[in-house]
């Protein structure tokens, strides 16, 4: 009989950064919403040497290696069965990162505590910015953490919600990519002047406007606050995206707003945007009306996801 692990990950929205430049002030603090789909899925056959099959196979070696060796890990044929696009916004790369890594652990005896995903994380180059996928992994829902003091913190998780189980995210990926991993750190590196009070009000908006109205389950509170953070962090990197949003994500915004979405917005550097409904009729109302004005756009209702990974031990 063979032994195999099976870990299926969430995907997550990125709504932004407080602090993206401005090192007077506590950089980055990231805030984000784990959704049910799509989903990164990995199978690891427990008995079988080291190996990695499936899709970027050769890229997840190469960034988990220093686990491997650090480790001894000797155990574990990976099949990556399901990818997340990637560089569309969705969190890709840290999902599959984290559920291969994981998924190894495991399959040489080993069980990682929080803090020693954590650690695991910031070995395979993780948390740079934000820790917002990290957290997604394990916990699920929305999460904030806790920005940086210095350059080589990793970012701790310092609040966890969850989301109602009855809203729902409208989200369409326009044709393109967003920023790589190699641009990005060009952009953050070249620290963009942004006013203090720009900080302070986007730092407002999330945590006594946003997160208050999340907590007491005020849906129309929360969706304007969420396309008001939105559009304040969008400001601060208008110069490298075109716009409070990138050009090929705006018009789905927009379009969005026209059908009566309150609360809108673009994860992380796009393509990916986003638009939350408080019942599932609304959101694929909207979904179809925008497959109609769009073509080829390619649109889906998702659930909030308040768990993170799931793994399963199985023998076959």
């Amino acid at each position: 009989m063979a032994r195999k692990i099976t870990i299926e990950a969430p995907s997550r929205l990125h709504l932004g950064l407080v602090n993206p430049f401005n090192k007077d002030y506590r950089l980055y603090i990231a805030v984000g919403v784990a959704i049910d789909r799509p989903q990164t899925v990995i199978s690891v056959y427990v008995d079988d040497p080291i190996s990695i099959e499936g899709c970027r196979s050769s890229e997840v070696y190469t960034r988990i290696k220093p686990i491997v060796e650090e480790y001894g890990l000797k155990r574990g044929r990976v099949v990556i069965e399901k990818c997340v696009p990637v560089h569309v916004g969705l969190g890709s790369t840290t999902q599959l990162l984290l559920s291969v890594a994981h998924g190894l652990m495991l399959s040489n005896g080993l069980n990682p505590d929080v803090a020693e995903i954590v650690e695991m994380a910031k070995k395979i180059g993780l948390g740079r910015i934000s820790g917002v996928g990290t957290y997604i992994y394990m916990y699920g829902g929305l999460v904030v953490d806790s920005g940086k003091r210095h350059e080589a913190d990793f970012p701790q998780l310092l609040m966890r919600f969850e989301v109602p189980e009855s809203w729902r995210f409208v989200v369409a990926i326009p044709a393109g990519t967003g920023l790589d991993e190699i641009r990005e750190r060009e952009v953050f590196e070249a620290r963009e002047e942004v006013p203090g009070e720009v900080i302070w009000y986007a730092s407002y908006t999330l945590f006594a406007e946003l997160l208050p109205s999340l907590l007491e389950g005020e849906f129309e509170l929360f969706a304007k606050a969420l396309t008001k953070f939105q559009e304040t962090v969008g400001k601060m990197f208008s110069k490298y995206q075109g716009g409070v949003f990138a050009q090929h994500s705006a018009a789905v915004i927009n379009k969005m707003k026209e059908l009566g979405l309150v609360g809108v917005g673009q994860s992380s550097w796009g393509p990916t945007v986003y638009g939350i409904t408080d019942t599932h009729e609304k959101a694929v109302e909207v979904s179809s009306k925008l497959k109609e004005v769009f073509d080829g756009l390619h649109v889906f209702v998702a659930r909030p996801r308040n768990k993170g990974a799931v793994v399963r031990f199985v023998v076959e």
